[in-house]
């Protein structure tokens, strides 16, 4: 494979600074060089640093063949070696004679030392850590991204700092950021009935109370996306759907909930707390009106028929299509 290393010419040792041949010792990095004093090393450095290279190679075969350590010093790592060669240097992960003579050459396994293993241990937690860093990181950014692009149309709901929340004339949608400390499901806790609502953000609630109006608890979901839970709440008075005596003014909601829960009772509830801040209004705007609906969300029909099959509108669409 390569032509047989031949045995550098003795120079005789001198100080690679100053030529002075007392009291040398060799650089530590390269060991090709010699120096008199720490002071000489440091004034010949700028000089010295261009080709000062560690060999691992020359540092292994150092102490069983200092001839060879020499040669390999003098070529290079990239020196290209016999296989003979090569199986001299004394390796700790592997050496050639676990890869030739075999039947099914295979690598034995690496052996480590304490200090070895110890390190490795130190190096796998340090970049475990450093990787969760940068995925809570990225999730947080995400998360944040996600929630500021969500839209909340004049009138029709609004950004309360802890959550958002808009409707059409058929759902309620809540929008509530998660941080990126929240990894596992236990950490989200999401309680919903026909009359009541609770979002708890690792033990801490959000919206928690009474609901403005009813709701079909069984036809409302949640899902989390992209760090931003997402809760759907289907208005059980709703256009299409109205109780007795009601009209379309009365399917519109003012805040997601008109009391809070203290100490578990339910309290009338002031201000933004939990769900309940009130949008200053005092009659469903007129953006309500031309929101989407659907005639009966619970049915397998098409969208925007009534029970008795006529057409109730032509922005009869899921909501899910106006995200």
């Amino acid at each position: 494979m390569a032509a047989h290393f031949q045995e550098e010419q003795h120079v005789p040792k001198e100080c690679g600074n100053c030529g002075c041949t007392e009291d040398l010792a060799l650089c530590a990095r390269c060991h090709s060089i010699h120096f008199c004093s720490r002071k000489c090393q440091r004034a010949y450095w700028p000089f010295h640093k261009e080709w000062c290279r560690q060999n691992d190679f020359a540092d292994a075969a150092e102490k069983t063949e200092p001839k060879f350590a020499r040669w390999m010093r003098k070529h290079g790592k990239m020196a290209v070696l016999k296989d003979d060669e090569v199986d001299r240097i004394e390796r700790k992960v592997t050496s050639m004679e676990d890869l030739y003579g075999r039947a099914q050459p295979k690598p034995r396994p690496p052996e480590f030392d304490a200090d070895d293993m110890r390190r490795m241990k130190a190096r796998e937690e340090t970049d475990l850590l450093a990787a969760r860093a940068a995925e809570a990181a990225t999730l947080e950014d995400k998360s944040a991204l996600a929630y500021r692009q969500l839209e909340i149309e004049h009138n029709l709901g609004e950004d309360c700092g802890t959550y958002k929340w808009r409707q059409t004339q058929t759902y309620v949608e809540v929008f509530v950021p998660l941080p990126a400390t929240c990894v596992v499901a236990t950490d989200v806790s999401v309680n919903l009935t026909s009359t009541f609502v609770s979002v708890r953000v690792r033990g801490e609630p959000v919206v928690e109370g009474e609901l403005h109006s009813p709701i079909k608890a069984e036809a409302s979901t949640w899902v989390v996306v992209d760090g931003v839970l997402e809760m759907s709440l289907l208005k059980r008075n709703r256009r299409g759907n109205y109780d007795d005596g009601c009209t379309n003014a009365d399917t519109f909601w003012y805040s997601v909930c008109l009391s809070t829960k203290f100490g578990g009772q339910i309290q009338p509830a002031t201000g933004d707390h939990r769900g309940a801040r009130r949008l200053a209004l005092t009659e469903p705007p007129h953006e309500y009106y031309d929101t989407d609906w659907i005639a009966d969300p619970e049915d397998a029909g098409p969208a925007g028929r009534d029970k008795n099959g006529r057409g109730a509108s032509s922005r009869g669409r899921a909501i899910k299509g106006r995200r």
